[in-house]
């Protein structure tokens, strides 16, 4: 008998929508617990400065995120990088869209994130060479067909 046998995995018939059509239930809030109430928080707080004109909606877009994520990634171990790192991540991520995207000029691109322009081409060469290594191969360049 396997595994699947003696426990199913039932998880792909969980409804989201009435998952979180039950959340305020305290049963259902009591399993939310540590980290995911923590991420349910910080998204509120979050979603509460950017979406000034619609409060009553950011408790409910919180916790469909975190579901979500959860669905998503839920069994796997994860790394989540602090403030500074993730903070950097984004900025350089933001530099490389404007360059590649909008064709934002270096010297632009240099006044608004206050960076030498020697550290913005080191960062569009590193986000080039990611992007590089995350598209797929369509032409068979890395199977050797091309000739």
């Amino acid at each position: 008998m396997s595994n699947e046998q003696l426990f199913p995995d039932d998880s792909d018939r969980l409804d989201p929508n009435k998952v979180l059509a039950h959340m305020e239930d305290p049963a259902v809030i009591t399993r939310w617990e540590g980290t995911l109430k923590e991420m349910v928080e910080i998204a509120e707080a979050e979603l509460n400065t950017k979406l000034h004109s619609t409060p009553e909606v950011v408790p409910e877009i919180a916790r469909s995120v975190v579901f979500a994520i959860c669905d998503t990634m839920g069994g796997s171990v994860i790394y989540l990088p602090r403030g500074d790192a993730l903070k950097k991540a984004m900025r350089d991520a933001a530099i490389f869209r404007a360059w590649r995207d909008h064709n934002a000029p270096i010297s632009t691109l240099v006044r608004r994130y206050k960076l030498a322009s020697q550290t913005i081409y080191e960062i569009i060469a590193r986000q080039r060479a990611l992007h590089r290594r995350n598209e797929p191969d369509l032409f068979g360049f890395e199977d050797g067909t091309v000739h």
